[in-house]
């Protein structure tokens, strides 16, 4: 019997490996793509059960090659710059990759008239500064290049799915996190600088520690994505509606080692900048109980940190 076959589009990230070890595990032949001939071949001994291929996004007759030759049952779009700080320096490429990549696949299955499901991940970023919790009918005005350029995906899928019949879906992400999260972001920082203080006594510096988000485990999210899967076409929300602050999040971290992180943390500024918002949760649960999704997250708060923090204590290298 042939395996189905699922493509993820930038695929070496967190969320491309754990739903394409997810997928293996459901029988499907996973193919990860990436522009990066340097991480395909570090992850091909990593994960030896998904294949890992290079793959020009901005190549239209490659792109068409490519899924003429696997005819994927689905793709998850997962490509695309994703830090909102990096998209204020670099708008040409978070555009490009976010929504000029996602527009050729779209038009390729369209126009080839393929039946494929196809998953864009879209981004909490697009909302603005909203003071109810996030739905799916919430006004989205993005403060930053990253939210702007999920909003144009955002759209284009939706549009793609009403007026050509594409199997399009949107799904509205959140905060993530992983034992793969890159390193640069702020739940890895935070354990990460737990660890230093206990160990060098060494201070973590962070622009601020008053805004507040749903923080969530990748495992969990990839397992709602794969039910939306087996859902008709639609938009929803992927959280999980546990909201904690930054300095709740330093409190877990640093408690773990009996510190108080007011010893070690030096914060840059106390106010919020108008970009930056200060609050976001979101209101998720309509959407699977509108699915019969039953959906319950065991991995968030002081769980999370934990998990994260004896992963990287057992790390040969940090």
């Amino acid at each position: 019997m042939n395996k189905k076959t699922a493509i993820i589009i930038g695929g070496t990230g967190q969320y491309g490996l754990t739903l394409g070890s997810l997928l293996v595990k459901k029988k499907f032949r996973v193919i990860c793509s990436s522009r990066y001939n340097k991480k395909i071949n570090f992850f091909k001994t990593k994960y030896p059960r998904i294949n890992f291929l290079k793959l020009n996004i901005y190549n239209k007759n490659v792109i068409k090659s490519f899924i003429l030759r696997y005819r994927p049952k689905i793709i998850f779009y997962f490509a695309g710059q994703s830090s909102p700080q990096i998209s204020n320096k670099k708008k040409n490429i978070t555009l490009k990759s976010n929504f000029y990549g996602c527009k050729n696949f779209l038009e390729i299955i369209s126009n080839n008239n393929l039946k494929i499901k196809f998953f864009n991940a879209a981004s909490s970023e697009m909302y603005g500064h909203v003071k109810n919790k996030i739905n799916i009918n919430t006004i989205k005005k993005p403060l930053n290049p990253y939210g702007l350029a999920k909003k144009k995906s955002f759209d284009l899928v939706k549009k793609f799915r009403i007026k050509k019949g594409i199997l399009g879906y949107n799904a509205i992400m959140f905060n993530t996190e992983s034992i793969l999260r890159n390193k640069n972001f702020l739940i890895p920082k935070i354990c990460l600088g737990a660890i230093n203080a206990y160990k060098n006594k060494k201070k973590l510096v962070l622009n601020n520690i008053i805004t507040t988000r749903e923080w969530n485990w990748c495992e969990e999210q990839c397992k709602l994505l794969y039910e939306f899967s087996k859902k008709k076409p639609q938009d929803f929300i992927l959280s999980n509606e546990k909201a904690y602050s930054i300095q709740q999040m330093l409190i877990f971290a640093f408690r773990y080692f009996n510190l108080d992180y007011k010893d070690y943390v030096i914060t840059r500024f106390k106010k919020l900048k108008k970009n930056e918002v200060k609050s976001k949760k979101s209101q998720c649960k309509k959407n699977f109980e509108k699915n019969n999704i039953h959906f319950k997250s065991n991995i968030f708060g002081k769980k999370l940190i934990y998990k994260m923090l004896k992963f990287y204590l057992n790390a040969k290298t940090i």
